[in-house]
């Protein structure tokens, strides 16, 4: 072989191996659509939370908005997280001027639920999602509590999800 030969195929290869070591890289700090983020803690409304491996964040986080829950004024803090385009994981905090428990958030279509010793109470829900023409129903749970002093609400499609999150 001649040198400019063996410099071509140097060349190329070399090429090659910077090119796949770009392709493998993740451009999103955190993880994009290809390369799903680790578990991270996340801080909503002065908790903090572990998120559990793959499920990336919504681009905008709702901090401190007035909201209504089961009639009752409070300010709102949320950050949602989607795995795919179906399955949803959402954290919300909310602080309240007035004195309530969860006796008074509860409508009667929840039920008292102890999570990895944390009381609170939980729901599920049949919930229809579509991606492009494609329609998909599964469970949506439910799981609120008390703590600090404050309203913790997070909805997610899978359960085990938000018995990784309480605790």
């Amino acid at each position: 072989m001649n040198k400019r030969t063996i410099f071509a195929v140097s060349f190329f290869l070399i090429m090659l191996v910077v090119v796949f070591m770009y392709v493998h890289e993740s451009p999103v700090p955190g993880g994009s659509r290809f390369h799903l983020p680790e578990p991270r803690d996340v801080e909503v409304g002065g908790i903090n939370f572990t998120v559990s491996w793959g499920f990336i964040e919504d681009e905008e986080p709702l901090e401190n908005e007035i909201a209504n829950v089961s009639n009752h004024q409070v300010l709102k803090s949320q950050r949602t997280f989607h795995q795919n385009d179906i399955l949803l994981l959402s954290i919300a905090v909310c602080e309240f001027n007035e004195n309530l428990s969860l006796d008074d958030l509860n409508d009667g279509s929840w039920q008292y639920k102890s999570i990895n010793g944390v009381d609170g109470i939980f729901k599920n829900e049949s919930v229809t999602t579509s991606t492009g023409v494609i329609k998909n129903t599964h469970p949506r749970y439910y799981f609120d509590y008390m703590k600090n002093g404050k309203l913790v609400m997070i909805e997610c499609d899978k359960l085990s999800t938000i018995e990784e999150i309480v605790s």
